[in-house]
């Protein structure tokens, strides 16, 4: 990838963030020690969630059965909320699974809410309990839907990288190791787990706006997350936006699409961009995108026409135009079929008042 094209495929991944309007925060902090069972229900629609190891380690217990283990700097990011349960990194699983620890009362203090299985002695002396923060990130609509829809179902930052299997949930785990070819590559701690560390220091130091800081390191270990993924070589295992963006002759027709979704585009136009013919375009397009060519420019035109009806500054009519309708009703339609309401009532809803 040049460095030109690098910094393209990287604008438009900030935009889509942007559009997806993801937000991280903590729900709270886990502190067990030997015996410990903790079961966590799918997550509500648009609600990824995720673990981050502070210190000691667990297992991951999925639905499908497979148990991964998760060590101290390591991050486990569910996309899709999906049911899950952790589990003492050692021993029989049987014996831990006896007793529900997500049922013990929680305990309030400066910082996050705690669940622990420990008394106050035995936090204070503990050096191998599990130290663990759980959370969420939340995003909107449909763009959300279309940047997490294109991550394993489990992604796991950190440790070595595992082959896919063939059938089951899908399961990326990225180790958190700068390029080879960066300056000074092995010298600095890698991002994920300098925000980590910090993470710690917050949990343990309990100072001041603590909370606030941790929100603020939970939203940029969210952004290098996604930055790791689509630096990976499993973004080109998964259908979807990052593995379309991963591939050279792709990547400039999504680009040209991207800046100018109002233009009259014909597959034929498309596939010249790709240097391809139509039906190899095609069939590539499908297999990296999981979509056909007409659909994902469906989805940029819309999720271009929901930002600008959040600006007022911009008629429906102007909207129908840019985004390459001929008339305003024909937006109309094709809007709610893409969202499941009008323009007119999505801006009164989402609309930014005016200045």
């Amino acid at each position: 990838m040049s460095p030109d094209s690098a910094t393209s495929a990287g604008d438009m991944l900030a935009r889509l963030l942007a559009w997806a309007r993801l937000r991280g925060s903590l729900d709270l902090r886990c502190r067990m020690q030997q015996h410990f069972w903790l079961p966590h229900d799918q997550a509500p629609t648009g609600v990824a969630l995720f673990h981050t190891v502070l210190r000691g380690g667990c297992r991951l217990g999925l639905p499908d059965g497979r148990w991964l283990a998760l060590r101290q700097g390591e991050m486990v990011v569910l996309p899709r909320g999906l049911a899950h349960a952790l589990a003492p990194l050692e021993g029989d699983l049987h014996a831990t699974a006896g007793e529900d620890d997500t049922q013990r009362p929680l305990q309030t203090g400066d910082w996050l809410p705690l669940r622990t299985n420990m008394s106050g002695a035995d936090q204070a002396c503990a050096a191998d309990s599990m130290d663990l923060v759980c959370g969420r990130f939340v995003h909107e609509g449909e763009a959300g839907q279309l940047l997490l829809q294109a991550l394993p179902d489990v992604l796991v930052l950190g440790g070595e990288p595992e082959a896919p299997l063939a059938q089951g949930l899908q399961v990326v785990r990225v180790p958190l190791v700068w390029p080879q070819d960066m300056p000074h590559a092995g010298e600095v701690l890698h991002p994920v787990l300098a925000l980590v560390q910090l993470l710690r220091q917050e949990a343990m130091a309990a100072q001041p706006a603590a909370l606030a800081m941790a929100d603020v390191l939970t939203q940029a270990l969210l952004l290098y997350m996604l930055r790791a993924y689509a630096q990976s070589p499993d973004a080109h295992r998964i259908p979807g936006v990052f593995n379309i963006l991963a591939e050279p002759r792709l990547r400039p027709v999504v680009q040209a699409m991207w800046q100018q979704p109002g233009e009259d585009w014909s597959l034929d136009r498309l596939a010249a961009l790709a240097a391809m013919s139509r039906a190899t375009f095609t069939r590539h397009f499908a297999a990296h995108a999981g979509m056909s060519p007409w659909n994902f420019l469906i989805q940029l035109r819309m999720l271009q026409g929901m930002e600008w009806l959040r600006d007022r500054r911009y008629s429906i009519a102007r909207i129908a135009a840019m985004t390459g309708y001929r008339s305003e009703s024909a937006f109309n339609v094709a809007f709610r079929k893409y969202s499941g309401q009008t323009p007119a009532r999505y801006r009164r809803e989402h609309g930014l008042a005016e200045s």
